[in-house]
């Protein structure tokens, strides 16, 4: 078995920690907490509907569509929760409600349901880069003001965001010029990326998640002011 056949393989099941670990902490935990991991729990309904539709041969990109909001509305919230401030908030709220307009008009207009919507998940990641960038600012300002073991765990979760969303503006603004048929292996390699960068995501998801559990901190409410 070919490296990238091993992670297309393995990517699907990247994310069974994580889920097993947001049902753990699904039901006792703080806000901010239990938005993660119903947004894991989401991704995991998702990817498990996304495979057994490609097994039966059945166009899954429509379900892209709808995760892309799902997702960006549950990490923006998931955001709100721990960068606080009344000018926080508004920046959340202007960024959820023109990324969903946008989003519901390139869906509609520019990239149906049965093609990739690359123009909305680009967006996605460009703004959830910001999110973990401005979120790294005020965890790393702000750390001796949350108990040590809650703070780890968020800077490994804003990690694993960092790097999959990073790795994915990349992706989605480049697979806009790699179209031409002749390119068909810089798209697999670039979709290769992608599922490794995944891969890492959900790990760091875990561990940060699993840090917080372990420390029994995921009742406490922190933020970053």
């Amino acid at each position: 078995m070919s490296l990238q056949s091993l992670i297309f393989n393995a990517a699907p099941f990247a994310i069974i920690p994580s889920a097993i670990i947001a049902v753990v902490l699904l039901r006792n935990s703080n806000i901010t907490i239990r938005i993660l991991s119903i947004h894991i729990l989401i991704s995991s309904i998702t990817e498990f509907g996304s495979t057994l539709l490609w097994s039966l041969k059945i166009n899954n990109i429509y379900l892209l569509h709808i995760y892309t909001l799902e997702e960006f509305a549950l990490l923006s919230w998931f955001y709100a929760t721990i960068i606080t401030g009344r000018s926080w908030k508004t920046f959340f709220q202007v960024c959820l409600i023109s990324f969903t307009i946008l989003t519901i008009l390139n869906s509609s207009l520019l990239q149906p349901i049965t093609v990739n919507n690359t123009y909305a998940r680009g967006l996605e990641s460009l703004l959830c880069m910001i999110y973990a960038i401005v979120c790294f600012n005020k965890l790393i300002n702000n750390s001796t003001a949350m108990p040590k073991f809650y703070h780890t765990g968020l800077l490994l979760i804003n990690s694993g965001v960092l790097i999959y969303f990073t790795s994915s503006c990349l992706l989605f603004t480049l697979s806009n010029y790699l179209r031409r048929p002749e390119l068909a292996d810089a798209r697999m390699m670039l979709w290769t990326c992608h599922a490794f960068f995944s891969m890492v995501y959900y790990l760091l998801l875990f561990f940060g998640l699993w840090t917080i559990w372990r420390s029994k901190l995921y009742t406490s409410y922190s933020q970053a002011q």
